[in-house]
């Protein structure tokens, strides 16, 4: 790691996540990232009607809709790629004893990290989204539901900086980097597909029996799912919810519940992360 002299004056939180940051930028994985987002989401806003026989900019509705299933596998993915190597590059460069050495505690290191790469992965996120939202906006003159669009991306950020949390956990966890990479394609899987597989399932076995609130709690268990609810309890589109998504959603089932449980989503990874951390490395 390279100091320079304003680095040396600042807070160990705020050094590492310069540090981060920037070799985020060097390294064009910001513009990279930034790039190919911007290009698939148009592509997806674009072409996302073309089984119907139409191509063209949709109403706000069907494009949140299309975007929604880009995001819930697309972000996850890249969120848990982004941070999974977190501790095992370092340790595989050798810097890892230099830190542990140097006058920071476990939870400035953990932070200082989490704050780089969520700032790295935020940046390419809002402008991947907001090129083709003003695109869209612009050819569709859909100037009142815009709002609409901006909280879409907001959520769809915040489900980012979940998987970034739990990306964390993943390293803080295993020692071998194979053994992280393994565990990451299975988080993936398990929240992107297996966990609403098990849910149909479990509605299958009961046969419809399960109340709505014990279903809907259910729900709240898979950050993924959470992410679908918000989106569309928030933008207020019920007639595009998909999948697990489209069951009844009971009254207790607000915006304020479903941002209260993202943030524990953010939350307990990493103070778990922080844990393991501290026991494996800095006991």
């Amino acid at each position: 790691m390279a100091f320079t002299k304003e680095t040396i004056v600042m807070s160990p939180v705020k050094a590492m996540a310069y540090k981060e940051f920037s070799d985020r930028l060097k390294s064009r994985w910001v513009a990279v990232i930034t790039v190919g987002f911007t290009v698939l989401t148009v592509v997806v806003i674009y072409f996302g009607s073309a089984a119907s026989g139409v191509v063209s900019f949709r109403n706000m509705g069907a494009t949140v809709a299309s975007l929604t299933s880009l995001v819930v596998y697309f972000i996850p993915m890249l969120a848990l790629t982004l941070g999974g190597g977190v501790i095992a590059d370092e340790r595989d460069r050798h810097t890892l004893d230099l830190y542990l050495s140097s006058p920071i505690t476990a939870a400035e290191f953990i932070l200082g990290k989490y704050i780089g790469l969520a700032v790295s992965l935020a940046l390419p996120l809002l402008l991947g989204f907001s090129i083709p939202g003003l695109l869209l906006l612009f050819k569709t003159g859909f100037f009142s539901s815009f709002g609409s669009y901006i909280v879409f991306v907001v959520n769809s950020v915040a489900l980012g900086m979940v998987f970034l949390s739990i990306s964390f956990l993943t390293s803080s966890m295993f020692y071998d980097r194979g053994k992280v990479v393994g565990f990451t394609v299975l988080v993936w899987l398990f929240f992107t597909i297996v966990y609403d597989l098990g849910l149909a399932g479990v509605l299958i076995a009961t046969k419809g029996a399960l109340s709505p609130g014990t279903f809907a709690v259910m729900l709240l268990l898979n950050p993924v799912d959470v992410y679908r609810i918000l989106n569309f309890t928030t933008i207020g589109e019920y007639s595009v919810l998909m999948g697990l998504a489209s069951v009844d959603v009971p009254g207790f089932i607000r915006p304020s519940v479903l941002w209260a449980v993202t943030i524990m989503w953010i939350a307990a990874p990493l103070l778990a992360a922080y844990y393991f951390f501290k026991k494996r490395y800095m006991a």
